[in-house]
Parts: C-alpha cells; structure tokens; sequence
C-alpha cells in the first residue's frame, strides 16, 4: 500500500481528486464490510473500475437497454457453458453479429461510471491505493474525465437525499 485511510476522514470525492489532481497510475481501492470496489488510473485519469456486488452483469444491462435480446445472451451463455471455456461475453455477443464494438464499448463505459455513482456515496471503509497496478486483460477503457463523473455522481446523491 502506498496510500491509505478512512472514508470517514476522507470522502471517495476528495480521494478522487487527489489521485487525479496528482496524476498517479494505478489501482485504488474502497473496502467497506459490504463490497469492494477498485479503481484504475493511468497518469491520473479514471481508465477502469469494477465492483464485487455488481447491480447488473453486462448481459443483463445489454437486455436492459434494448442492446441485445434475451435469446441472444441466452445463446452465447448457452455455448460458453457447452463449450466449458470462460471468453468474455462481449467479443462472443460480437462474434455472433449481435453487438457491434462500439455498442459494448458503450456499455462498459456506463457499468463503469454506474460504480464510480456507487461508491461516492460511501461514507465508511477505508481506501487503499497501490502505485503502478494496472487492470489485466481489459481492453475496453473509460474515456471521461473524472471530474465531469464525480459532479455527475454528487448531484444524484443530492437528488435522492431531496
């Protein structure tokens, strides 16, 4: 760990932003007893997040926005499981010609902020930030900038507390 405290002393926001603000590469982490969610910078820039208690699996979130049918993902679930090989479900939904690129870009981009609105209303746990880590094997990463997301994130917070 090269960085490190409590979410009660300092908010995901401010956490954030130091990380931004400092332009550091690597993977920073918010642990709460319920879930942990880990984040992925490159010089600074938000590039990857994921969450063990995620809403929605892409599949499903796909379904969800009209994106693919419920045929379809059943489908490539189906041959993933025949096939007994674990290949990621957005080059299958590719390869099969019911997703274009740019589509599952999309939706991964927006699981991506969906975490980042989650975890700024976290108000306990602590945060951890390993220099230099980086996501393995995703080739899909996020292209917003990170203040654009947190103001987003703050002002949903705001609205539901209304």
């Amino acid at each position: 760990m090269d960085f490190g405290g409590d979410l009660s002393v300092l908010e995901p926001s401010l956490v954030f932003q130091v990380v931004n603000m400092a332009g550091i590469t690597g993977e920073l982490k918010f642990v709460t007893p319920e879930n942990v969610a880990s984040f992925y910078f490159k010089t600074g820039e938000l590039i990857y997040a994921t969450i063990d208690t995620r809403k929605k699996k892409l599949g499903e979130f796909l379904v969800e926005k009209g994106w693919i049918t419920r045929g379809q993902l059943e489908t490539v679930l189906s041959e993933s499981l025949t096939a007994k090989r674990c290949g990621r479900i957005g080059h299958s939904l590719i390869a099969h010609s019911y997703l274009d690129y740019e589509t599952l870009v999309a939706a991964v981009s927006e699981q991506i902020k969906e975490v980042v609105y989650e975890v700024l209303a976290w108000k306990r746990g602590q945060f951890l930030l390993m220099k230099g880590v980086l996501p393995k094997d995703e080739d899909i990463l996020l292209d917003v900038k990170l203040d654009y997301l947190i103001l987003e994130g703050l002002k949903r917070i705001d609205e539901a507390d209304e």
